[in-house]
């Protein structure tokens, strides 16, 4: 059988141990190969055939090995990035060999098809963190964001000779972005009763995690779930009816209220809901980021000083919903390939370096560079 017959892996980092062991496996059956050993994250299963994947390497017995992550290049072959410890990565290896692949000796120097796809190969202190804070990304556009960060967008800047102190500053402001994307943003529902918040609640999650009924004061208190808009995960909240005086209800209700109120004003965005006329903006909710909602506008169009109109009911006004808020949190258009610093160890590094250039100072400037990508 000729070279090009067989299904190979090889290990591709320097023997020892290291922040992340990378083993490229290629030849005709790699697919099968890798379907045999990993099983990617539910949050990951559906991307495109191309996309990198988060997930865990298995043995034959089902049990984790480790986590990892699946990255393919142009060229088709597979790279898959697990923990640097020589234990794990020899163990991986023989789970190959025994679902068909040849484990060949190991390269000092990454083949043309990685470097092509991985042009930056001297980053293992970016990749230390890249595979810290991965298992904590809740949607494919997160798992990009950052891994794009070491096979290209914050590695490529570093490693450029040419790169601007304001090409540095840009993507050390930058971890701003990427802290909400890792740690999602708390929205909150707030409005009277019978509003329609938890059926909005429902709508954006995409799921049932609210009660709806036509009777006022179903929900009791707050509902805080996930949901992804446009591939951003956000923490999204739903809360009981707020009534003119909480202080007159009885006790449940009056805890309700003060629960609600609370939770809006630690959020990083509040909706007010309304389902006609507009809701007057509460005094304590006057310094928060706020955006104003007309609710069931399935039924006569309300008028007034809304953000947005829409009908959970219909769909109607979801995605422009959705927009609003992601443009509000300054989560729009979110490009994983642009240079972006994801940990305050690299903000650090590039406003150090920037501040060397500044002053004319190259080698400086080079040196924090170069701690960046190696640590």
């Amino acid at each position: 059988m000729s070279s090009a017959d067989k299904t190979t892996a090889r290990i591709q980092t320097p023997p020892g141990r290291g922040g992340i062991a990378v083993i490229a496996l290629d030849g005709p059956d790699r697919e099968a190969v890798l379907n045999g050993i990993f099983r990617p994250l539910k949050t990951h299963a559906d991307g495109p055939a191309d996309a990198v994947q988060l997930g865990r390497v298995l043995d034959e017995s089902g049990d984790v090995l480790d986590e990892a992550i699946v990255a393919r290049s142009g060229q088709g072959a597979i790279e898959i990035n697990i923990h640097g410890g020589p234990a794990v990565a020899q163990a991986v290896l023989g789970r190959l060999a025994q679902l068909g692949a040849d484990v060949a000796p190991a390269r000092p120097a990454a083949p043309e098809s990685f470097q092509t796809a991985h042009p930056q190969w001297s980053n293992p202190a970016i990749g230390r963190e890249m595979l810290g804070l991965l298992p904590a990304a809740a949607s494919e556009l997160v798992v990009a964001a950052i891994s794009q960060q070491w096979s290209a967008g914050l590695s490529a800047l570093a490693s450029d000779d040419s790169a601007t102190a304001q090409q540095l500053r840009a993507a050390a402001e930058r971890l701003a972005v990427m802290d909400k994307l890792l740690s999602p943003a708390e929205v909150v529902l707030v409005g009277p009763p019978n509003a329609g918040k938890s059926t909005l609640a429902n709508a954006l999650v995409g799921r049932a995690v609210s009660i709806v009924h036509e009777t006022p004061g179903t929900t009791r208190d707050w509902v805080r779930e996930q949901a992804l808009l446009g591939g951003v995960p956000i923490w999204l909240t739903d809360t009981a009816g707020l009534f003119e005086s909480p202080e007159a209800l009885h006790d449940i209700e009056a805890e309700a209220v003060r629960r609600a109120r609370h939770r809006a004003e630690s959020a990083d965005l509040v909706l007010l809901i309304s389902a006609g006329e507009p809701t007057p903006t509460p005094d304590w909710l006057d310094a928060k980021l706020l955006l104003r909602v007309a609710a069931k506008c399935d039924r006569p169009r309300p008028v007034g000083p809304f953000d947005a109109f829409v009908s959970a009911h219909t769909g109607e006004g979801l995605a422009e919903l959705a927009e609003a808020i992601l443009n509000a949190l300054g989560l729009a258009d979110i490009d994983p390939t642009t240079p972006a610093a994801f940990t305050q160890r690299q903000t650090d590094l590039l406003l150090t370096a920037a501040e060397a250039m500044d002053g004319n100072n190259a080698p400086a400037a080079r040196e924090q560079l170069n701690t960046l990508l190696l640590g």
